[in-house]
């Protein structure tokens, strides 16, 4: 049996996988054009996140880019995506301990989010007490030019 082919009226025709419009018979995708996009643009997401971390694994692929797993999946399944296996990957969050199963990040993505919050946090006090009039004076030490009377 044929997958993607329905009987409309007696005529046999090819329908999207994803929304089941009617496509072309001839069209080299089983995809509908507007489903075919957003499915390409998803995987040039995931394209770029293994391009800058080569070897990251589905889990970490989806916390980073917040594509579902089981996408990821059906990306290996199509054979887009190649999945190697390494039982040595465990890494923990040097933050909170929990489990990373990446050695691309030492973070998970929750503690490099509050740690990001702090060092914004720092950055603004440290601005505040630099420009709001809280400047101290202080003896210049080593200075060898001083006048004599």
């Amino acid at each position: 049996m044929v997958k993607n082919k329905n009987y409309n009226k007696g005529i046999l025709v090819r329908t999207c996988k994803k929304c089941k419009k009617i496509i072309d018979e001839k069209s080299l995708y089983d995809y509908c054009p507007e489903c075919f996009k957003r499915i390409e643009e998803i995987f040039e997401k995931i394209e770029a996140y293994l391009k800058e971390y080569p070897g990251a694994t589905a889990f970490e692929i989806e916390q980073e880019t917040k594509v579902p797993y089981h996408v990821i999946n059906n990306f290996v399944r199509d054979g887009r995506l190649i999945e190697i296996p390494n039982e040595y990957l465990n890494f923990e969050c040097k933050r909170c301990g929990c489990l990373l199963l990446s050695a691309h990040h030492k973070y998970c993505p929750i503690c490099r989010k509050e740690l990001e919050k702090e060092m914004e946090l720092a950055k603004m006090q440290l601005y505040k007490s630099m420009h709001h009039g809280n400047a101290k004076m202080h003896i210049r030490h080593g200075d060898t030019r001083r006048k004599k009377y």
